[in-house]
């Protein structure tokens, strides 16, 4: 039953087509950070060249990168955080109970939410780290900072990175793996955005309020507690390369926030379901 329940509204998502609007949005901005690389560097010699991986959109040396995160709370709600109130709008939600339960809608909904979210917001930057590996150099080694690998200041910054370990083991596995977790957090951050929706709410636009105001209170944090070690705004998060201080703290209070998002949104639902109405 839940399988139906997943697969009803996968395709339900799918029809509505805002997810693929969403998803060649930001496929169209990874191909503008692409192609602007192919034209800024084309002739460079391999010795000027920066690693292909300094030069995705996700980059804190991208310009893109800014303004795809400064509007990245409301981008993440678009493509499936509406889907409950939209359920409910046109009535799907009483067309699909009547065909599963009302804990397979509500867990499929999550489900759902989660996949699609994680899908649009990894696919793009996944394919973007394969057309940099066949355009740009792969022995290149620069860095947009201008500083030799064996320089003391570059041996800092990178010290400063998360995870730096597995950058120095290979820059690639490590884009890969902040995109996941880029997806990861997008996708939590979704449903959290569904979990909302259970309450009764007037206007559709207020659903991008939730996880906007989240990150904004999340972000004032440091500044509100100058004390606080750990860095909470997420911009340094999601365009790679920031030198942080306490990065493994850091890193440690990102998955503790996911994990809390989660759970939080898990409980909304598991409420909803035990009040045993729509």
């Amino acid at each position: 039953m839940l399988l139906q329940s997943i697969n009803m509204q996968w395709r339900v998502i799918v029809e509505k087509k805002v997810a693929m609007i969403v998803f060649f949005f930001l496929f169209s901005i990874m191909l503008v950070n692409y192609f602007t690389n192919l034209l800024t560097y084309s002739g460079t010699d391999i010795v000027d060249m920066y690693h292909p991986m300094k030069l995705l959109t996700l980059s804190n040396y991208s310009e893109y990168s800014f303004y795809l995160l400064q509007y990245f709370p409301l981008l993440l709600v678009i493509p499936a955080g509406f889907s409950l109130f939209g359920d409910k709008q046109n009535n799907q939600l009483l067309f699909i109970q009547s065909r599963v339960s009302i804990g397979a809608y509500y867990w499929g909904k999550l489900i759902v939410v989660f996949l699609v979210t994680f899908i649009i917001f990894t696919v793009p930057f996944l394919l973007e780290i394969l057309l940099n590996i066949i355009a740009f150099p792969n022995s290149a080694v620069g860095d947009p900072s201008n500083l030799s690998w064996y320089d003391a200041s570059y041996i800092e910054m990178v010290s400063m990175y998360f995870l730096s370990d597995l950058f120095i083991f290979s820059p690639y596995l490590y884009a890969i793996v902040f995109i996941f977790i880029f997806g990861l957090f997008s996708s939590v951050l979704a449903m959290f955005t569904v979990a909302i929706s259970i309450f009764p709410i007037k206007y559709k636009v207020l659903l991008f309020l939730p996880v906007y105001a989240l990150l904004y209170v999340v972000g004032m944090a440091k500044q509100l507690f100058p004390t606080l070690t750990l860095e909470t705004n997420y911009f340094y998060y999601f365009a790679f390369y920031y030198p942080i201080a306490n990065s493994t703290k850091s890193l440690t209070g990102l998955f503790v926030f996911i994990g809390i998002i989660f759970v939080v949104s898990v409980l909304l639902i598991l409420f909803k379901i035990r009040k045993g109405d729509i």
